[in-house]
């Protein structure tokens, strides 16, 4: 578990000391937010303490995309409920936190969970964020729609967003693709899983 842990740090530093981001210090800036690579860094060590890329099937450069590609909509989804008028509070998304680990029945659960779709234990709660501005937004475009109706609302919405949006990922990271509002890892990463 240590020698994981220290190749974890080290694959953290060479990605920090790589080569140069959108602006120094950011993986990531998202209409003006920038989301730094500490940021970052910080949330693949907590995941890799619990779960390795190779435990989950794929490559530290697809994890390392999938961490920051959650980041990045994280971002895009509080800057739609912005221009939608629409706000998620604290209080809102720990009652959603609260509803679902019931259905999970436990913390272990919903961690595990959750770990096993590459989501460190700390942004367990952008989940639920994310859910409640798709939710909310999709009904204030869609009051009185179905279901369908206001997801397709809040889709559309989202990808007007995006295909508009100033969002940069540095090029260790991946490419943002507009058209899946996703980051694409690099081709060419500069880490891989020991081995390969």
């Amino acid at each position: 578990m240590k020698f994981r842990n220290f190749l974890i740090v080290g694959v953290v530093a060479a990605l920090l000391t790589g080569c140069g981001a959108t602006d120094a210090g950011s993986a990531a800036n998202v209409a003006g937010t920038s989301i730094s690579e500490t940021t970052l860094a910080d949330a693949l060590v907590e995941l890799s303490n619990e779960v390795t890329a190779a435990e989950l099937g794929i490559s530290d450069a697809e994890l390392t995309a999938q961490v920051l590609n959650r980041l990045v909509i994280i971002e895009l989804v509080r800057k739609l409920g912005v221009e939608a008028e629409v706000a998620v509070s604290e209080s809102e998304i720990m009652a959603e936190r609260s509803r679902i680990l019931t259905e999970f029945g436990s913390e272990a659960d919903l961690v595990e969970a959750a770990l096993q779709q590459a989501i460190a234990p700390s942004l367990i709660n952008t989940v639920f964020e994310i859910s409640l501005y798709a939710s909310k937004i999709g009904e204030k475009l869609e009051p009185n729609g179905t279901e369908t109706d206001r997801t397709s609302a809040f889709e559309s919405f989202l990808f007007s967003y995006v295909d508009s949006a100033d969002i940069k990922i540095s090029p260790r990271y991946g490419t943002w693709d507009k058209a899946q509002a996703a980051i694409t890892p690099p081709s060419n990463p500069l880490v891989s899983n020991p081995g390969e």
